[in-house]
């Protein structure tokens, strides 16, 4: 049986595998769809469609796919291969590769497992004051570290509370709050900096070769916080009403602490590389007012702090092998295929092609109609970038057209491209759903209300104020 599902997976890949080359050939060599579109326009537009369909398939490793297809782009002459390399790396990916350290000192940091046992010795384990609690505590840490790797290591903290609650999978209620209200709350911590998840970093890049806009750290906090406070809350009060959570006894509780207790007290290194982190938070925020503190300056100076001898918590090795450096590749072919698409005018087609179905639409109804369309379609389209870098471009140009407001606009795609609560299709939500705390159907009963409450937050704030204060 064993042998036959393996043989069963590599024929699925095959197939899809087999699928994106055909993609590639059908825009090579079919027929043109368009007299407005050229061949090399044509051709883009395959090939990032096939780089969707293996990323989304994961057929081939996610650098992988991401390498060949960001060649391909030079092999079917759509840009020069010069100019593809030269869009690929931005500095907002060298930023990232200064965040990696962030999130690997945060594995073996006993940091959040600290927070935890604190909001719960504050609140007495009143268990929807503790909910709330990991909710803050998730939403905070994404701002510097890897959703994906944040989620694993709260479900892991998430674990030992729930097993001294002898909370059953698939049949705990409470088990079922704390997993989704984590990854809810990673995935809202991540909107909040243009550090907070590589969606962010797509979208401004591809915003600012498409409409020359940009969002400073301030900017892009000023727009969000008042907006996520306000969606965390409301998700909070919607999971534990539908969720109804059962309350935890006073021996779990003290259970869970003295399990916390037993930790040795933080070493100076610990301090002092929490210590580099908070700097930098700081040197992001300030970077707004001084253009000397460079956020990827910065990110990567802080990075060489968390090396420093003797007071180093992480290797080598373990920076190396557990920064998601195939997130990393998929961004910088993401640059690479797009700019290829603008060059070749695949853009300006899709615009022109979009423009006939939302002619007449006000900006309000066209920035509502794509919220919505974005709510729903990233549920199944698990690649937040890969869905970014289909999306970002074609919605600025059709903006563009309304006299619509860039800012806002590009707040909303990052938004949704980032967050997705009906079905636990997402890579941050499969960690939580493989604990089997909630099942498949039920993810919907609370996805959907926070759907709403936070596309109502959202739409309100950014369609009044980024305007309001003068921005693009």
């Amino acid at each position: 049986m064993a042998e036959a599902a393996k043989s069963n997976k590599v024929l699925f890949k095959w197939i899809w595998i087999a699928v994106a080359a055909l993609l590639i050939i059908i825009g090579q060599f079919g027929p043109l769809w368009s007299p407005d579109l050229t061949r090399e326009g044509q051709a883009a537009i395959m090939v990032l469609l096939a780089a969707v369909v293996m990323w989304a398939t994961e057929a081939l490793p996610l650098p992988i796919t991401s390498l060949v297809m960001v060649a391909m782009c030079g092999f079917l002459a759509i840009a020069p291969y010069n100019d593809i390399w030269a869009a690929t790396f931005t500095g907002s990916l060298w930023m990232f590769i200064g965040i990696f350290g962030f999130t690997t000192f945060l594995g073996v940091s006993t940091f959040p497992q600290r927070l935890i046992a604190m909001v719960v010795r504050l609140v007495k384990g009143k268990i929807n004051l503790v909910i709330l609690g990991f909710m803050i505590i998730c939403c905070v840490i994404s701002v510097v570290m890897s959703n994906i790797a944040l989620t694993a290591i709260m479900m892991g903290f998430a674990a030992s509370l729930l097993r001294a609650a002898d909370a059953e999978p698939g049949k705990s209620n409470l088990g079922r709050c704390l997993a989704l209200a984590i990854p809810f709350a990673v995935m809202f911590g991540g909107c909040l900096l243009p550090s907070g998840t590589p969606i962010n970093v797509v979208v401004l890049g591809l915003a600012e070769t498409a409409c020359g806009v940009t969002i400073s750290f301030a900017e892009w906090f000023g727009y969000t916080i008042i907006p996520v406070t306000l969606s965390l809350l409301a998700c909070w009060i919607i999971l534990i009403k539908v969720y109804k959570p059962e309350p935890l006894s006073q021996e779990t509780v003290d259970k869970f602490l003295n399990e916390v207790s037993s930790l040795p007290p933080m070493d100076f290194k610990e301090k002092f590389n929490i210590g580099v982190l908070l700097v930098a938070l700081v040197c992001w925020i300030a970077s707004s007012w001084i253009p000397a503190l460079n956020t990827t300056f910065v990110a990567l100076v802080a990075l060489g702090l968390l090396f420093l001898p003797g007071t180093s918590m992480i290797t080598t090795k373990q920076y190396r092998s557990e920064s998601p450096w195939d997130i990393l590749l998929m961004m910088a072919s993401i640059n690479g295929i797009v700019a290829a698409m603008s060059a070749a005018g695949s853009v300006a087609w899709i615009v022109n092609l979009l423009l006939g179905v939302t002619s007449g639409m006000s900006f309000v109804m066209l920035f509502l109609v794509i919220s919505v369309v974005l709510a729903i379609v990233h549920n199944f389209f698990p690649s937040g970038p890969g869905l970014a870098a289909l999306v970002t471009a074609p919605v600025l140009g059709l903006v563009a057209a309304v006299g619509g407001n860039f800012t806002a606009t590009i707040l909303m795609l990052a938004l949704w491209c980032a967050l997705c609560f009906l079905v636990p299709l997402d890579s941050v939500l499969l960690v939580s759903y493989a604990g089997g705390y909630y099942k498949f159907n039920e993810m919907w009963k609370g996805g959907l209300p926070v759907t709403l409450a936070t596309m109502v937050f959202f739409s309100a704030f950014l369609l009044i104020v980024p305007p309001l204060l003068g921005a693009a």
